[in-house]
């Protein structure tokens, strides 16, 4: 296969979605905010659980499902107005690690394409973004890596962020309904707030089980290496063997999981093999991880005692410090 058959074949690996079974729970719950969306439009009222928690451990596939959803949902998607104007109804922003929540309204006034005062206060600059929420027609808001929003484990912080959340889903006339996706210190925000947790919804990212999940791994390297690829697959990536060490590999995260059957499917036809084999993944996994060769998931013996997150342990450990020898006189 030459260069520009390979960059084809990636593009074709990389553009295929995945469903999984929790998809169509993450589909209708997307459906349910357009649906409440126009039940507060065209009626005055629908339901007050107006924002959606999207958590999972990094690597579960969570912000992956959004962008794909959120993407074919008609009434995400830009169009024109009476008067020709465009009308984008979606916004998706990333948290910044060190956000403050005025710096969350100044990021929020940034990718409406406006500038921002830091000099005004967290008040004034929310104040605006509503404002500017309603005026430019955004009805879905979509915030990436939300725990971010939480800067310090204290309550003072997480009773901040929460009134910050709540002041967004109290704009005048206006049926803004939210999507908050990110890792389970997410959860924090709806703890000993009643308010923000009666109206929210959650969905549940939760880790890959061998047992439970064989059949979604199963299809995935069909549809992968076999429809996609052209390559066969070994009987012994079909047993609950393999299947475990590749669940305990991605600690249970469905994109990671999803991840390392690509890249081992690109590693098989880069090496112009016509099987994908367990030996491919054990190379990318080494790679990715810098595992040493006896703690390598894929190819390890006892592989269920090996913690995914410790395999770089050695590294990180203190040399002993070296005996200083009596200087001659």
């Amino acid at each position: 296969m030459n260069t520009d058959e390979l960059k084809e074949l990636k593009r074709h690996i990389y553009g295929t979605y995945l469903k999984s079974p929790r998809d169509r729970k993450l589909r209708n719950m997307l459906q349910g905010m357009v649906d409440n969306v126009d039940d507060h439009l065209k009626g005055g009222g629908g339901s007050r659980q107006t924002a959606l928690f999207v958590i999972g451990e990094s690597g579960s596939g969570k912000s992956h499902s959004l962008k794909h959803h959120c993407g074919r949902i008609a009434e995400f998607q830009p169009r024109e107005n009476e008067f020709g104007e465009t009308i984008t109804p979606f916004l998706s922003i990333e948290a910044s690690s060190s956000s403050t929540m005025k710096g969350f309204a100044i990021t929020l006034l940034s990718a409406m394409g406006l500038p921002a005062n830091s000099k005004q206060t967290e008040t004034q600059l929310f104040s605006a973004v509503k404002t500017q929420l309603k005026a430019r027609g955004i009805l879905y808001l979509h915030v990436d890596e939300a725990q971010h929003l939480i800067r310090h484990d204290s309550q003072k912080v997480i009773t901040e962020v929460q009134d910050g959340l709540k002041s967004l889903m109290q704009i005048p006339d206006w049926p803004l309904h939210t999507i908050f996706s990110g890792v389970p210190d997410l959860a924090k925000l709806l703890t000993n707030d009643l308010q923000l947790a009666n109206r929210s919804k959650v969905i549940r990212y939760v880790e890959q089980s061998p047992t439970d999940d064989q059949q979604f791994i199963n299809d995935a390297m069909t549809k992968i290496a076999e429809q996609i690829c052209g390559l066969k697959i070994a009987d012994e990536l079909r047993e609950a063997d393999f299947v475990g060490r590749l669940c305990h590999s991605a600690q249970g995260g469905l994109g990671k999981i999803v991840e390392t059957i690509r890249a081992a499917c690109i590693l098989t036809v880069k090496n112009d093999r016509t099987v994908l084999e367990n030996r491919a993944f054990a190379f990318v996994y080494q790679e990715s991880s810098g595992c040493l060769p006896e703690h390598n998931i894929f190819s390890a013996a006892r592989w269920s005692e090996i913690s995914p997150e410790h395999v770089l342990a050695d590294l990180s450990a203190s040399p002993e410090p070296k005996k200083k020898g009596r200087t001659k006189k």
